[in-house]
């Protein structure tokens, strides 16, 4: 409610809602201002209704006295607001001045008094000052013989030193002007805000924040403060209890009451900064940045990157509330926890109810394409989402902003011309407008995609502040900052467990998902040594990896469920005799133990919940990932990359398309067959005839006048 009616007030520049019985009362310029404004961002009717429900619930409940100590409490925070006086102020002036607060007329007096008195308070402290401030820079000693012109502070000729305007310059040079009031949208303010840019492009242009990645969650998300350690919400899910008349006694009221349970996290942010190398960084082209001279606290220069780590930290909020799996930090380790090893995010949490806590099914609908992606999402709802709830408003499909990108482009193909210029009917499903396509950010690359309502997920938080009280601290020429916060999410209700068969199957879950992986199969989460040779898989993820100080020989996985494939990834920082063995519950293939320093894969299937089988074993690192094309047709379209394997499917390479001048590609041969390439008229020329039989011969093509030159071979 706060932000929705602080939003109608900013868009409309209004200090108070305009209510009349019990209701909003805009004009008609009003509402078409806020529709203009919001268009594709915020449902304005939904909006209002929203506002006059909970003022009209408010106007049952109040009496007309209570009415008017409203509406005094109201005009009195507005005066407090204007003259930027806090309540502490607003109490000391009462005793001060001996009246009763409750007078309207009295407290007017009061605060123009106040405001009075600060005013000739900021026109002293501007006039006389103190320490390291810029007045006093201007006004030191050295500077007495320092010249002003008539327009220009210091006779810079800059747009932000002009006294035109800016009465915080004429003070500046020694004129007696009056204090401004720097009310809220006022020419002061604007001005201030815009000196200000141009101030920081002239002089701060060389050093630009690389932390540009602030897409943030979703705004409709609810966040749930106050929470010490964990929450629980109890979730009734209740049988058909209705039956026509009969005879005998036959009771059918069964229910099922869960609780769903959620933890927040304690997050820690420890930050140090060597005095001796703030010095010799402030000594090069950053010399600029250093107020303090040679002293070794370079305060100043931290504070500037303290907001650098600042927006870090919440961009990893971010991250962590969609993909985090927490893993907990041995007192003995003295190796730093990674960040997305805070806490459990959203995906963690549907991995472990789908798979092992059986709490939500999905109906299978293979993967998406580009071709198939508008009817795909279609598919996803209406073959999961019960007919019960597919119509409910409030529906959100979440997936990656590659999905989205490809559905809005596939839609305006598929419907031919577009007139929707706001974009928001090409971010619902077609004949489905209650459901709305949301892009997560953090699920880029994948595949996997999840429907449930807009306030399913919450976020946790204690006392939000704390994420920025940042402790500074200083010893020995090296200056420490820290600061402690809880963070947390949860899914508020995923399902519950049903028998496999059961046709209650979907109907008692709120989390639909189209059953695609839910992680990357690169997404690994990194385990501390704690001593005991076991894993407890049901605690972290199937893919797992281990850090640079693991010294345990792994023997023994528990919590598994059957059937599950589990990957450990080795390192090659740890010692020779770190292994995986066949001491406990896990068979490897000839009895073979596993060097866990080789940075190879070890794949395990589970054959029952506490057996494990070797499935296949690298002993090396993993390869990055090939930029390579295959190709199978006659056609080859040099826009999609730089090297091409041949797959098989054709004899003869018939057509090179796309690329830009100069471009160069290598073909290769495959086992996919022969592949001849020869001169084709306008578009390709090579040497003589050329034939790739295998993977070891390829040739080299440039882009020369619009036709691909042969460059070079390499043919058995």
């Amino acid at each position: 409610m706060k932000k929705a009616i602080t939003l109608i007030l900013a868009v409309l520049g209004i200090s108070k809602l305009p209510v009349k019985d019990a209701a909003t009362d805009f004009t008609p310029e009003q509402l078409k201002a806020l529709e203009d404004a919001l268009e594709g961002k915020v449902d304005v009717a939904q909006m209002l209704e929203m506002v006059n429900k909970e003022l009209a619930a408010a106007a049952e409940k109040i009496s007309d006295d209570d009415q008017r100590l409203i509406d005094a409490k109201t005009e009195i925070e507005e005066m407090l607001r204007a003259h930027g006086m806090s309540q502490e102020d607003l109490e000391q002036a009462q005793e001060d001045n001996k009246i009763d607060a409750s007078e309207i007329g009295k407290i007017k007096a009061m605060i123009e008094s106040y405001s009075k008195k600060m005013d000739a308070n900021l026109q002293k402290l501007l006039s006389t000052a103190e320490g390291d401030s810029p007045l006093e820079i201007i006004h030191s000693k050295t500077d007495k013989n320092m010249q002003h012109s008539k327009t220009h502070l210091f006779g810079s000729k800059k747009e932000y030193d002009a006294f035109e305007g800016r009465p915080w310059n004429q003070m500046a040079k020694g004129e007696q002007v009056a204090m401004p009031t720097f009310a809220a949208d006022s020419l002061e303010v604007q001005k201030l805000q815009s000196d200000a840019d141009l101030y920081y492009q002239e002089v701060k242009a060389d050093v630009k924040s690389l932390n540009r990645d602030f897409l943030k969650l979703p705004s409709f998300w609810p966040i749930r403060t106050n929470v010490v350690d964990r929450i629980a919400d109890g979730n009734i899910v209740t049988a058909e209890v209705t039956q026509a008349r009969k005879k005998n006694w036959l009771p059918k009221n069964k229910q099922l009451i869960q609780p769903e349970e959620a933890k927040i996290y304690p997050v820690q942010v420890d930050i140090e900064h060597a005095g001796y190398l703030l010095q010799t960084l402030l000594t090069s082209w950053l010399h600029q940045y250093n107020k303090e001279g040679s002293q070794a606290y370079k305060w100043s220069f931290v504070k500037f990157l303290l907001v650098e780590l600042d927006k870090r930290a919440r961009q990893e909020d971010r991250i962590v509330a969609v993909k985090g799996v927490y893993v907990p930090t041995p007192d003995t380790t003295q190796i730093p926890g990674l960040a997305i090893h805070r806490s459990d995010g959203i995906l963690i949490k549907l991995w472990r109810a789908y798979f092992l806590e059986k709490k939500f099914k999905s109906a299978q609908i293979g993967a998406p394409s580009n071709s198939n992606i508008v009817d795909y999402v279609k598919n996803l709802l209406e073959k999961n989402v019960p007919l019960e709830e597919i119509n409910s408003a409030n529906l959100i499909l979440y997936l990656s902003p590659e999905w989205i990108r490809r559905h809005v482009e596939r839609k305006r193909v598929l419907f031919g011309h577009d007139n929707n210029y706001t974009g928001q009917e090409l971010m619902e499903i077609e004949n489905f407008p209650n459901v709305k396509l949301c892009p997560l950010s953090e699920l880029s690359g994948s595949d996997f995609m999840f429907i449930t309502y807009d306030d399913n997920i919450e976020i946790l938080e204690n006392i939000p502040a704390e994420k920025s009280m940042y402790h500074m601290e200083s010893l020995k020429r090296d200056m420490y900052i820290f600061a402690d916060y809880k963070f947390g999410v949860r899914v508020r209700h995923i399902g519950t467990k049903v028998k496999d068969g059961d046709p209650a199957a979907f109907k008692v879950q709120t989390v639909w998902t189209n059953g695609m992986p839910i992680f990357n199969e690169n997404f690994f989460v990194r385990l501390y040594d704690y001593g005991t040779g076991e894993i407890n898989i049901n605690e972290f993820y199937s893919n797992i990896t281990i850090t640079n100080d693991y010294a345990t020989n792994i023997e023994t996985i528990n919590g598994a469920y059957e059937g599950q494939i589990i990957k450990i990834q080795g390192n090659t920082a740890v010692g020779a005799g770190v292994k995986v063995v066949d001491d406990g519950n896990i068979t490897l293939a000839g009895n073979a133990d596993f060097a866990l320093n080789s940075g190879g894969i070890l794949t395990l299937r589970a054959t029952t919940a506490t057996t494990f089988t070797e499935v296949k074993r690298t002993t090396s690192p993993p390869a990055a990932p090939e930029a390579d094309v295959d190709f199978s047709s006659a056609t080859l379209d040099a826009d999609l990359g730089y090297e091409f394997n041949y797959t098989g499917g054709v004899d003869t390479l018939d057509e090179i398309v796309g690329g830009v001048e100069g471009q160069e590609i290598v073909i290769n041969g495959g086992a996919g067959g022969a592949l001849t390439l020869q001169d084709v008229t306008g578009n390709i020329n090579v040497g003589a005839g050329a034939v790739l039989a295998d993977g070891a011969d390829n040739i080299t093509l440039t882009k020369i006048d619009g036709v691909w030159e042969e460059v070079a071979r390499t043919i058995a």
